[in-house]
């Protein structure tokens, strides 16, 4: 008879607690969103604004703010996001208190290319439109189409890691043979660097003959210099 009465209440006790998570799930299910925050990494929102990335969350044509939350399908919310020609990553959540987080990382380009219709090469190496909100104080690069962006970008990533170069280097020119020009800031000479191979030992002997240069102060004195001579860098002079 214990064990009769053990079972029962046991049987009970299951009963009030599903009972209770029904409810519970029930009553999160039919409260509302009460508003949509939108947050940059690093704080930066130049190419995209906030206004944008709303309208972006809009669901069943209307704000997501009074929407049930039980309508959100946040990974679906997330592939729009990412989706943008502007956004590099999104990560999209929801709080319990009915706010709609998005977490915005946008993309980063390296370099402008004008061509007829101008674009950016991003960090990873892709293709990436102007934005209508901010452009980015990035080398302009002539010469190059989207058919080689694979070709220069292991140039443009080199220059963006190296403090010295990517304060310096403001123009990429590509002939038609393939060899390619640099423009610095400033500074009164081109800089030749031939085919994009062997960047770290060019660029290793760019900056010997720069520093040298500096001591020297003869810098002024020269309208080229050329990188593409194994181990040395031949200098023209005005």
């Amino acid at each position: 008879m214990k064990i009769g009465w053990f079972y029962i209440r046991m049987f009970c006790l299951l009963l009030v607690t599903l009972f209770l998570v029904a409810f519970s799930h029930k009553r999160n299910s039919d409260r509302t969103i009460k508003a949509v925050e939108v947050n940059f990494e690093a704080g930066a929102n130049l190419f995209i604004t906030a206004e944008t990335v709303d309208k972006l969350l809009i669901q069943n044509g209307k704000p997501l703010e009074g929407q049930r939350k039980e309508i959100l399908v946040l990974k679906n919310l997330e592939d729009k996001l990412d989706s943008h020609a502007m956004i590099s990553d999104a990560d999209v959540y929801l709080t319990l208190d009915g706010v709609v987080g998005a977490t915005v990382k946008q993309r980063k380009p390296l370099g402008r290319v004008q061509a007829q219709k101008p674009f950016y090469i991003d960090e990873n190496g892709s293709y990436m439109p102007l934005s209508t909100n901010y452009s980015a104080r990035v080398p302009l690069i002539d010469g190059v189409s989207r058919e080689q962006i694979k070709e220069v970008y292991p140039l443009l990533n080199y220059l963006q890691q190296d403090d010295l170069l990517a304060k310096q280097v403001i123009g990429i020119s590509r002939k038609a043979d393939g060899n390619y020009s640099l423009t610095p800031r400033v500074l009164n000479y081109n800089i030749t660097l031939g085919k994009i191979k062997d960047l770290q030992s060019k660029f290793a002997n760019y900056k010997a003959f720069y520093q040298k240069a500096i001591k020297d102060n003869s810098l002024p004195n020269y309208k080229n210099i050329d990188l593409r001579f194994k181990g040395q860098v031949v200098g023209t002079k005005i």
